[in-house]
This record gives structure tokens, C-alpha cells and sequence, in this order.
């Protein structure tokens, strides 16, 4: 009778493709947590004073109006 063939192995499975595809991801994801930090400052960060305003004595000077000189 015939004689039986050994089953070959399946060739090697190439994961350099998924590993760069897990590393694209994890890029991308990083930049969306990037850009959500700096959305959510938004315009609190140029706030410079805190919720008393400003103190501070305020100079006033001659004006193209004609305003007064301190």
C-alpha cells in the first residue's frame, strides 16, 4: 500500500506587521491624549489673575482724546 506524507509545518507567522500596527495605535492614541490636554485648557489658560480681578493701582496718561494726565 501507499505510504503516508509527514504533514508539513505552516510556514512562520510574520508579526512585524502587527507589531507595527499595535505601535501606529499607541502613537495615535498618545496624540489624541495630547490634543484633549490642550482642548480642555482652552482659554482658562490665559487667564492671569485669580477671581479677586486685579489689585493693582491702574496708570492713566494723556490720551489721543484728550484725556487726563496723572
Amino acid at each position: 500500500m501507499g505510504l503516508k506524507s509527514t504533514p508539513q509545518m505552516p510556514p512562520p507567522v510574520d508579526t512585524s506587521i502587527t507589531d507595527k500596527t499595535a505601535e501606529a495605535e499607541a502613537k495615535l492614541e498618545a496624540e489624541k491624549q495630547k490634543a484633549m490636554k490642550v482642548g480642555r485648557k482652552g482659554m482658562y489658560g490665559t487667564i492671569l489673575t485669580s477671581s479677586k480681578g486685579v489689585e493693582d493701582e491702574a496708570t492713566t496718561g494723556k490720551t489721543l482724546l484728550g484725556g487726563t494726565i496723572s
